[in-house]
């Protein structure tokens, strides 16, 4: 069968023009992006020189310059604060970065992580200061060259932690007691739950979200007189907490998608091969979707959320005297929560997906977890080896602690989200070997095997992507940027 993905050489034509107009358009951009920030810092040196040292004069001054921008910009004033802030920091204490920027080596996006993530090594002392500065900025900019912002930002954060003199352990205890539950009220009836807790727990409680939602679109409900072959070749229906949902479910497993960030989409009605199914709401509520609605997983994980901290299960009955549903009456006790934690005989240990722990929230994480691995690197970072105290499969083990994450350029889905995929295909030739296997999220996977995306794997475990237009991308095994030593990483 001839797939969609694939283009006609007259497309490739058009595709490969447009794209190098879009490469052009950005690199202007990006100069442009360096000048206004250059303009902002000039303005705000004269604005705070004008006021001398009284502080009171220099609050004035600065307010009203920001108040100028914003009026200037048609932007609200925290806009302007935050450019204003982010120019200052970016002509007198990263200038090699704003330099990058000027010559498109990197966007706004990669100007914004550096600066912000470079703040704990400021100390008061100008010259310690600006030194520890220039070795974090120089670090820094290597990676941003290369990487995408939301990959940059945990190694920024980890450069940024090697190069401070205030222990990571003294800033995660001090800002632990900042940590609160709060509601953003937003329109159309809405409002943000936002909990701001330590790193390893919010991760954990995301993590844990997603595999019960995954399994409310998937498991709860087979549609009546159907078991499994029905739900592969028609629509089951998901009913959650007086929600009635059908849910298309493709033969080919097409019906459906999963994004950046790993959330699924699963299709409604229509999407899949067979007819949708639909359910009466379950006691207690009134709120029922509407016909040919699609539940995506992210939806199906704030339901979970709202149902595990109302206590509401979708059925009638006290699920428990404070009403808070227990795990039976939810259904879910086998589902828990998965996060890596990465701990390196150098540097501070790392979440992934998060950047680095202090070393007292590292060490509780691997007493308390069920199984950890030893692995052996060499010199540049490249994994040799992986032992394990429970037994696995040597090639998964391996697998992810090179890949930790999708290896497509920019993804970041964690490896325990993805698809251990054969570079070459094994149908091919292609070797069952860390050589040639890589852990690929479904969406990149797909893409990988149906579209002119081409991707060929190095020796020392850096994929390269090459477009449909022959763009070369470039992904290196991330375990590299954790595990190589500071000596080598500055050779």
């Amino acid at each position: 069968m001839t797939s969609s993905g694939k283009f006609t050489n007259t497309q490739l034509a058009v595709i490969d023009a447009s794209v190098s107009q879009i490469e052009r358009c950005e690199a202007q951009k990006r100069r442009l992006d360096a000048e206004q920030l250059a303009a902002l810092a000039a303005a705000m040196g004269s604005a705070l020189d004008a006021a001398g040292g009284n502080g009171a004069e220099r609050e004035l001054a600065f307010r009203s310059l920001r108040f100028e921008v914003a009026t200037a910009l048609h932007e609200s004033e925290y806009i302007a604060e935050r450019m204003m802030n982010t120019a200052f920091l970016a002509q007198n204490s990263y200038p090699a970065t704003l330099g990058a920027l000027r010559g498109g080596e990197i966007s706004m996006s990669h100007l914004r992580v550096i600066t912000d993530e470079g703040a704990p090594i400021e100390t008061g002392d100008p010259a310690t200061d600006e030194q520890r500065r220039a070795r974090y900025e120089s670090a820094a900019l290597a990676f941003a060259r290369e990487e995408t912002p939301n990959r940059l930002r945990p190694i920024a954060r980890r450069l940024a932690a090697a190069h401070s003199d205030v222990a990571l352990a003294e800033r995660h205890e001090t800002a632990l007691q900042r940590r609160c539950v709060r509601v953003v009220p937003l329109e159309d009836g809405m409002a943000d739950l936002i909990a701001h807790l330590p790193a390893e727990d919010a991760y954990a409680i995301k993590d844990r979200i997603q595999r019960l939602a995954k399994r409310a679109l998937h498991e709860s409900v087979a549609p009546a007189g159907g078991g499994e072959a029905a739900v592969r070749a028609g629509a089951a229906p998901v009913a959650f907490r007086g929600e009635a949902h059908g849910v298309g479910v493709d033969a080919g497993g097409g019906a459906g998608s999963v994004a950046d960030d790993g959330s699924e989409t699963v299709a409604g009605p229509g999407a899949g091969t067979g007819t949708s199914a639909s359910t009466e709401p379950s006691a207690g509520t009134g709120r029922q979707a509407g016909a040919g609605q699609s539940r995506t997983a992210a939806v199906a994980g704030a339901d979970v959320l709202r149902d595990l901290l109302l206590g509401e299960t979708g059925e009638a009955g006290d699920a428990g005297a404070a009403g808070v549903a227990s795990e039976a009456a939810l259904g879910r006790q086998a589902v828990q929560a998965h996060i890596q934690v990465v701990i390196p005989a150098d540097g501070p240990a790392e979440l992934i997906g998060y950047g680095p722990l202090d070393d007292v929230t590292a060490a509780r994480i691997a007493g308390e977890s069920e199984a950890w691995e030893r692995i052996r690197v060499d010199e540049a970072g490249d994994v040799l080896s992986v032992d394990r105290y429970r037994p696995s499969a040597e090639h998964a083990r391996r697998l992810k602690a090179r890949d930790l994450h999708c290896r497509a350029p920019g993804c970041r889905v964690p490896a325990t989200r993805c698809d251990i995929d054969h570079t070459i295909d094994a149908a091919r030739g292609g070797a069952t070997s860390t050589a040639n296997l890589a852990h690929l999220c479904r969406g990149h996977h797909t893409l990988k095997h149906h579209t002119d995306w081409t991707v060929r794997q190095e020796a020392n475990g850096v994929m390269t992507w090459t477009s449909p237009t022959g763009r070369v991308h470039h992904d290196r095994p991330p375990s590299r940027v954790r595990f190589r030593r500071p000596e080598a990483a500055d050779a």
